[in-house]
């Protein structure tokens, strides 16, 4: 058997489904509502956090210039100096001789043989080290 369809328009079914519409705006309404009255201080907290953030980056501003200002080189040289530091170029310079390296025992007793091709190991020139420190 098919089933036929048939559409009941009766004046109890629209008032029915009138009724259920109804009813479905109502509630979606109070939940509108609701919503509204539990946000409603939402906008007056985001404009109090937007003026504290401006606050912030004015103090965020202040303080980078301040820090600027006291890391400039002259207020470097002038710490340095009162902490008793001297400048490179009127600090003594030491200099000193430094000893030469002994060869390995297996370099300087061997005679030369064909492994090596006959060269033998250049002597280490004597030579003095210079060391300089500077502070910036």
């Amino acid at each position: 058997m098919i089933a036929r369809l048939t559409l009941d328009t009766s004046g109890a079914t629209w008032r029915g489904r009138a009724m259920r519409y109804v009813l479905i705006y109502v509630l979606l309404a109070l939940v509108l509502v609701g919503v509204r009255y539990v946000t409603h201080d939402v906008r007056v907290q985001l404009r109090a956090a937007a003026d504290r953030e401006e606050v912030l980056i004015a103090q965020r501003d202040t303080l980078e210039v301040q820090v600027q200002a006291l890391t400039t080189p002259q207020r470097i040289r002038e710490w340095a100096f009162a902490q008793g530091m001297r400048r490179f170029a009127e600090a003594p310079k030491v200099t000193a001789d430094l000893p030469t390296i002994p060869l390995p025992a297996s370099l300087s007793s061997s005679p030369p043989d064909s492994s090596n091709s006959g060269l033998r190991p250049a002597p280490v020139p004597q030579t003095a080290l210079e060391v300089r420190t500077q502070w910036k």
